[in-house]
């Protein structure tokens, strides 16, 4: 929230929102004593599609801050119209020209984001698909960019054309 520029007042409302839950369980009609959360909010928590959007609005401008990257170059079918991504629920596609510089351009950017959120892509549902790259090129990108990040619903689909 820093990075989009919202008011330190309203970070530490919404980050009390999150740090002071806690549960009771019900056993036998009886509950328990209130238990805290080790992690942040969990699916179903009313406030997950908000935060969740506010993280994406700070990776989308991270991704189109991308034209200003000395080195990048846009995917050649989304050049014209200045594309580097399309997100959904919890999909991420990633388009840039299939060269070590523009796939390093990505890896930054998307560093940044995983970096200001604690949010990373899954590498079991991570893909990058290659088009007319060689396998010089290829293998370059692959050993040098496979995303070191884990535990993260995001699934990311990269796709590299020359």
């Amino acid at each position: 929230m820093e990075g989009l520029g919202f008011p330190n007042r309203f970070i530490s409302w919404i980050m009390e929102c999150l740090q002071s839950v806690n549960y009771t369980i019900m056993i036998n009609g009886e509950t328990t004593s209130p238990f805290g959360v080790a992690k942040g909010p969990r699916q179903g928590d009313p406030s997950s599609p908000y935060l969740f959007s506010i993280a994406m609005e700070y990776l989308s401008r991270k991704l189109n801050d991308l034209n200003h990257v000395r080195g990048f170059s846009y995917h050649p079918r989304c050049a014209k119209l200045n594309i580097t991504h399309l997100s959904f629920v919890d999909d991420l596609l990633l388009f840039s020209k299939g060269d070590f510089n523009s796939a390093a351009a990505l890896d930054s950017a998307f560093g940044q984001f995983s970096t200001a959120s604690g949010s990373q892509a899954n590498l079991g549902k991570s893909t990058i698909y290659f088009g007319g790259v060689t396998h010089v090129v290829k293998d370059r990108i692959v050993q040098h960019f496979v995303w070191r990040q884990k535990n993260y619903h995001l699934k990311t689909l990269v796709f590299l054309y020359p």
